[in-house]
């Protein structure tokens, strides 16, 4: 954790550093070679300093030290860490922590959301962060640190192994989503939630990072962008007008079956007086229409296959 020997640091850096190296020497060595009253008395010391610390247990103290070496602001070479940005002869935990171990981001105990997050956002700014500021996670008064663990072993300092897990302990009815027969293969690891959201903060709704869904959809189904000569409105307008982009029990994550799904929007269709086949009542097939067909197989998606579009020029009613 440190640049420098122990003992070289507790004579530069002055006292509060002088106090956190003997902490630190407490936390490392052998716990039978410790005396609990020195230690007691230690942390009474660290308590005038900071309270906070004082709490920490020694194995706490312990996994911290072992964890930070193995984090990317471990890494010295690289100038944008706190390692790389520490002289050295200096310890680069103050970069984050303050020259006199000010903060612990204990959240509403020694330090605010804002004053955590800024400090984060010293380096990490610009880029996917742009928008934190007023962003959906921001006005909720999250701090980067309840999503981040900086002192994390994984590449992007999650709390948990993956996003899922760590998207899902707020937002439980995606878990449910993603669990339903068809679906985006979140769960199978091929998509993941920052594919669609950034969740520092979009110019959009929903943190989507192309600001709208269908632009959002476009990046893999770039197939359905179009322009066609026959455009269908709906398909045009939002995506989610006839999908959940979640998951569904309907094929193609449909919000509802295909032909209930197109009866939603086209009810002057039903009935023998209208569209051919369109009463879900009568199952009677020895009429030339064979009232009900449209349950079997696709549905309408059997005669009007180019739902999303047609180029083809008597392609208005989107059949190929």
């Amino acid at each position: 954790m440190f640049r420098q020997p122990l003992n070289r640091l507790a004579i530069s850096a002055g006292g509060v550093a002088a106090l956190f190296a003997l902490l630190l020497f407490a936390a490392t060595a052998p716990a039978q070679d410790l005396d609990p009253e020195e230690i007691e008395e230690f942390v009474e010391e660290v308590r005038g300093l900071s309270p906070v610390m004082a709490e920490r247990r020694v194995d706490d103290l312990r996994a911290h030290i072992g964890r930070m070496e193995e984090t990317p602001h471990a890494v010295a070479s690289d100038p944008r860490t706190p390692a790389g940005q520490t002289p050295e002869d200096g310890n680069y935990c103050y970069q984050c922590h303050g020259d006199g171990w000010e903060h612990f981001y204990q959240i509403g105990e020694d330090i605010s959301t804002d004053e955590a997050n800024e400090t984060c956002l010293d380096c990490h700014s610009g880029g996917d962060r742009m928008h934190w500021h007023g962003g959906a996670h921001e006005f909720q008064d999250m701090a980067c640190v309840d999503c981040h663990n900086m002192h994390g072993e994984n590449e992007r300092l999650l709390h948990t192994e993956n996003e899922l897990q760590l998207c899902a302990s707020c937002h439980q009815e995606r878990r449910v989503d993603f669990n339903r027969p068809h679906h985006h293969p979140v769960e199978e690891g091929q998509v993941t939630c920052t594919n669609c959201h950034n969740p520092h903060g979009t110019g959009g709704e929903s943190l989507l990072r192309e600001g709208q869904v269908n632009e959002t959809c476009y990046n893999c189904h770039a197939e359905y962008r179009g322009p066609f000569l026959w455009e269908h409105m709906p398909v045009r307008e939002d995506c989610t007008n006839c999908h959940d982009p979640h998951g569904s029990v309907h094929p193609n994550m449909l919000e509802a079956r295909p032909t209930q799904l197109c009866q939603s929007c086209h009810m002057h269709a039903s009935g023998p007086a209208g569209h051919p086949g369109m009463d879900p009542h009568d199952f009677d097939t020895s009429g030339p229409w064979q009232e009900g067909a449209e349950f079997l197989g696709r549905g309408c998606l059997n005669c009007h296959s180019d739902i999303h579009g047609s180029n083809h020029p008597g392609g208005d009613s989107f059949r190929p």
